[in-house]
């Protein structure tokens, strides 16, 4: 009989702490949408998150098409800034600014993976953790981008 209580208990410690994590996740998407980059508005993927994860009630798989949507978002923004910086760069600056993305893309790969192997053993939650430090490297790209941007129009 002490086997048969030991699961449950494991069980129900994993059920707690997926809980808390799922928690977590949903207070971070919060925080995320009170600002981006310094400026004092949320930005409108970072609320949709946010709205997205209440909504969610907790439920990872919610959880996971959220953080996917939010991905997917700030990968189109990213690609939508990155074209905006390599026009403004101009064509001295173009292949450094080529080479740095790339150089960054190449990170964000590894970096995924390495993600992947560290929260590996999560269960549930690695996928929310997983996507959750993806999600902020995209963000956090289209944040220096976005700076990089001002600077060039700001020197013209």
């Amino acid at each position: 009989m002490h086997h048969r209580l030991l699961p449950t208990r494991r069980r129900t410690a994993l059920a707690l702490l997926a809980a808390s994590m799922l928690l977590a996740a949903g207070t971070q998407a919060v925080h995320a949408a009170e600002h981006f980059c310094g400026q004092r508005t949320a930005h409108h993927i970072d609320k949709a998150l946010g709205a997205a994860s209440e909504r969610s009630g907790g439920v990872t798989v919610d959880l996971i098409d959220a953080q996917n949507a939010a991905y997917a978002a700030w990968d189109k923004e990213l690609n939508r800034i990155y074209a905006q910086v390599l026009k403004a760069a101009g064509p001295g600056r173009r292949d450094t600014l080529r080479a740095a993305q790339r150089a960054w893309l190449a990170f964000d790969t590894a970096q995924g993976q390495w993600d992947s192997a560290v929260f590996a053993d999560q269960g549930s939650s690695a996928a929310l953790n997983i996507g959750g430090a993806a999600l902020e490297r995209r963000r956090a790209r289209v944040c220096k981008l976005t700076e990089d941007l001002d600077s060039l129009k700001d020197s013209q």
